[in-house]
């Protein structure tokens, strides 16, 4: 506080501060207390070394001296009346265990406080500030609160000696339901009796609960395999784009959980896994942790001794289960596949024989009836090809995936080749021996001709534009080289006759150069237009600043016109010369139909959603709103070109070149009032207009 600038806040300088001021700051420098003095009708802030651990990771030093809604704006409703009527009334108050929810971590936090806010008395007896000496009891609070939570599980533990596990589940769920400020969500997960996947047996905060099965292996929707090997919890960062995770008695979604195992009692074999959401207001401490841990070990304690009530029944009862629950899996299975709209089928043995075949498949394989099968006897063009494939996948147990393969299939009386992207996956029996194939087959016969067909379009496109390219070179050497015969003929004949020809004569010599050379001009627009949707350059990182000046340089205007460009330029990925070339053609336009010597151009860049609308204005003549249109097009001109030289093409090449890049052009102006021209360049390659 001592080296701070007070002199830019809004106490002032140190040496005007009043001696109130300069008291109270003494007592709270000098205080182990956390003090904060909250000073004049803004109430300006000033606090101790004491107070800082208070102000969290984010809201030191950049608060000091600021006034007290920029630093504390998330709980100012509710702390700014009460210092409001401090320095009205002069009445001092006093808060205990007061709860304020503040963002000083990076995130809305839980927090309780006892403090006072009293009066700092100016001289002339006005309040000048507020003393406010403050404590944080957040700890104690959530140590109490969950002591209390902690207290009823254990409580639980003695009622589960007579409850099944689901019942042991349910209460659990329902003890954990008191507790939602510190548990926002619970997921009660109990292992297979293959400890092969976790079955989702209780959940609290969730109207349909989370994932109900979770395979064991590594990428599973829970971390359970890590728990598995480390016998620790492991902390889950939840991401809101995969479900809207419950915030217990907070209004946001937790942002964690944490992942802990249920061990039997007395054991360190697991029986299953509780999944805790962490309050989102609240960071996940070492204490936090520790609650976490104690939880699940009264869950654990409970699930123990129910298991212990219920296990004959259930030893007797797994049997009939499995095999309900593995024909129901089949009849489902077997539901979805017959609507499937992929052709689906089951292979059995080294045969092949069909098991079973949706309609899909049998409408693929011509409508001709294979179940009960070998594929040799049902499909016998395909023993060739496919049956290999298949003894190998047998073989192996490696599946197999086959994209865009040729395959002969009779349809309609007639073998012909078809493409079809194809998976072979091996089933197993319980042994872990391969008994049978899985067949998937999508037909994509009309997506390979299609791409085949547009390859072939493309590559005469290619070769098409290679010959107008040539015919181009050809055309424009062969057309340009005869006008400068005759550009260099009249300048020989104008040398010879110079004393011979008179100043009209001169004049029309002067009329025959300009227009050879506004024909050859002509020429290279042509060229330029024609080139524009059919070549592309690389994409590099450019500085439009610098290609503006770059342009600028080049056109080198007159002294007396300026071209003045803007700050705030963007770096585009960007083809440099098209680019270029669209800015070099308007400052052109626009310094050639100025119309007088002191010609100004103004260029400047604004954000326009995806696109950087840049923008040159001109002061020249304007253009009339009725040939805004017009002004576009190929070989339009709104001046004699014995008037101003120009072919009519620089504004239709911008226009094309901007608009085969995605982006798009237009115009404002009136006659007498100049022009604006605005070209609206993507910010991303393949963006459009």
């Amino acid at each position: 506080m001592r080296e701070f600038d007070w002199a830019h806040c809004p106490v002032g300088p140190v040496a005007q501060w009043p001696q109130s001021l300069r008291t109270a700051v003494s007592i709270c420098l000098a205080s182990r207390h956390p003090i904060e003095i909250w000073w004049g009708p803004q109430f300006a802030r000033l606090y101790n070394d004491a107070y800082r651990p208070i102000l969290g990771a984010h809201k030191h030093p950049q608060f000091l001296g600021r006034p007290g809604w920029e630093c504390w704006g998330e709980i100012w409703d509710v702390i700014g009346p009460m210092l409001e009527s401090v320095r009205a009334t002069g009445k001092a108050t006093w808060s205990e265990d007061f709860p304020l929810m503040m963002w000083r971590n990076g995130y809305l936090e839980e927090t309780y406080f006892t403090f006072s806010y009293a009066p700092l008395w100016n001289e002339d007896g006005t309040v000048g500030g507020i003393f406010c000496a403050c404590a944080e009891t957040t700890p104690r609070l959530l140590s109490e609160r969950r002591l209390r939570l902690l207290r009823d599980l254990g409580a639980q533990t003695a009622m589960s000696a007579t409850a099944t596990v689901k019942e042991a589940c349910e209460h659990a769920m329902r003890t954990l339901s008191g507790g939602i400020a510190d548990v926002s969500f619970a997921l009660l997960y109990q292992l297979s009796p293959d400890d092969a996947e976790a079955r989702l047996v209780a959940s609290m905060g969730f109207a349909a609960g989370g994932p109900e099965r979770v395979a064991m292996g590594e990428g599973g929707d829970w971390p359970f395999a890590e728990v598995v090997r480390t016998q620790r919890p492991v902390r889950v960062d939840l991401l809101e784009a995969e479900a809207p995770w419950p915030g217990g008695a907070w209004p946001e979604p937790s942002r964690e959980a944490l992942v802990l195992p249920l061990f039997r009692s007395g054991e360190s074999a697991l029986q299953g896994f509780i999944v805790m959401g962490v309050n989102p207001r609240r960071s996940l401490d070492d204490a936090y942790r520790d609650f976490f841990e104690l939880s699940a070990g009264h869950v654990a304690t409970t699930l123990s001794s129910a298991r212990v009530y219920e296990e004959r029944a259930r030893l007797l009862l797994r049997e009939q289960a499995a095999l309900a629950e593995a024909e129901r899996q089949r009849s489902r299975l077997e539901s979805l596949f017959l609507q499937a709209p992929a052709g689906i089928c089951v292979l059995r043995g080294t045969d092949h024989v069909y098991d079973f075949a949706n309609p899909r498949y049998v409408e693929l394989v011509g409508g001709r009836d294979v179940v009960g099968k070998p594929l040799r006897e049902a499909l016998p063009e395909l023993k060739e090809i496919i049956v290999p494939l298949l003894d190998r996948v047998y073989a192996t147990g490696e599946p197999f995936f086959g994209d865009e393969l040729r395959v002969p299939l009779l349809r309609a009386g007639q073998v012909q080749d078809y493409f079809f992207n194809l998976i072979y996956q091996p089933i197993y029996d319980p042994s872990g021996t391969i008994e049978g194939i899985s067949v998937i087959a999508f037909e994509v016969t009309e997506q390979v001709h299609a791409r085949q067909q547009a390859e072939r379009l493309t590559q005469e496109l290619k070769v098409t534009n290679q010959d107008l390219d040539q015919f181009a070179y050809v055309a424009s050497h062969d057309l340009k080289a005869p006008l400068r015969g005759i550009a260099s003929l009249s300048e020989w004949i104008e040398e010879g006759l110079a004393d011979k020809m008179s100043d009209e004569t001169r004049h029309q010599m002067g009329l025959l150069r300009g227009r050879v050379h506004r024909l050859e001009a002509l020429i290279n627009g042509i060229l330029s237009y024609s080139r524009v949707s059919r070549t592309r350059e690389k994409l590099e990182t450019v500085d439009v600043g610098t290609l503006l000046a770059e342009s600028r340089d080049l056109l080198a205007p007159r002294p007396e016109a300026s071209i003045v460009i803007g700050g705030g330029m963007p770096t585009l990925q960007v083809e440099r010369v098209p680019l270029q070339q669209v800015f070099l053609n308007l400052m052109s336009n626009a310094l050639k139909h100025a119309g007088r010597a002191d010609a100004r151009i103004e260029i400047a860049c604004a954000d326009a959603d995806a696109f950087y609308d840049f923008t040159l204005k001109d002061n020249g003549p304007g253009i009339d709103p009725r040939f805004h249109d017009r002004i576009w097009g190929i070989f339009q001109t709104l001046e004699a070109r014995d008037k101003v030289e120009g072919t009519g093409i620089g504004l239709s090449v911008v226009k094309k070149i901007v608009e085969t890049r995605g982006g798009r052009v237009a115009i404002e102006s009136e006659l007498g009032a100049g022009a604006t021209f605005h070209v609206y360049w993507p910010k991303r390659p393949g963006v459009q207009a």
